[in-house]
């Protein structure tokens, strides 16, 4: 059955997870996944002399600020299309303040996840991930095009992984953390809350809490 959703956000995160959408409502043709109703923003985006955003056959109209969403008085789907993790997080908890607003969780293109993962609410999780055994995600985790999480991790609320980053097992990552493209991290390690990986880093030890790392292996950047 085909489900409406508001998009909030309009930047190329928001774009890239139209595309998607696109894509697979395509595989379930004729029968769409999402049907994506408008978007919300507070600094809509302008192209062409038009606020609606087009992705290939799609077509998102600008609907107006957070305060169309504060309002609604109807049940609604809403995902929250921010890359980065402390803005998400307050669009995020604003939102929650209307009860009728759900979080669903988006799994797109050939994502594959072990029927035994644990999701909060509101997680996109981006075509091409692999999500292994007994792991669990917090709330509004954002995992990029390519993403692995092996066996055993935990990943907070509001972090973020960009393209093809890559965690061993049992590794715990703490809430809004982003991991740079590229990133990787070997088995049983734990990385603190707001933690921040420049692309391309290798962790091999345990980072704590608000750090800043980049390289190969990761050290505190300077």
């Amino acid at each position: 059955m085909t489900q409406n959703l508001i998009l909030a956000g309009s930047g190329g995160c928001m774009r890239e997870l139209l595309w998607q959408i696109e894509l697979l409502n395509q595989s379930h043709a004729p029968d769409p996944v999402w049907n994506v109703t408008g978007y919300v923003d507070l600094n809509p985006r302008v192209s062409h002399g038009t606020t609606d955003i087009s992705v290939g056959s799609l077509t998102c109209p600008y609907l107006g600020d957070d305060n169309v969403l504060l309002a609604m008085e109807r049940e609604t789907s809403v995902a929250v299309c921010v890359g980065e993790p402390e803005l998400r997080r307050k669009i995020a908890e604003k939102l929650m303040q209307n009860p009728r607003l759900k979080f669903p969780n988006l799994i797109l293109g050939d994502t594959r996840i072990c029927s035994d993962v644990k999701l909060g609410q509101g997680c996109i999780l981006s075509m091409d991930c692999r999500i292994s055994t007994n792991v669990t995600l917090g709330n509004f985790v954002f995992l990029n095009t390519g993403s692995m999480v092996c066996h055993d991790g935990v990943i907070g609320d509001f972090t973020t992984l960009s393209p093809d980053v890559k965690l061993a097992g049992q590794v715990t990552l703490g809430k809004q953390c982003d991991l740079g493209l590229g990133t990787r991290v070997i088995q049983g390690i734990t990385i603190g809350d707001y933690v921040i990986a420049g692309a391309g880093s290798v962790i091999v030890k345990d980072i704590s809490a608000g750090s800043k790392v980049a390289g190969v292996p990761a050290r505190p950047m300077l």
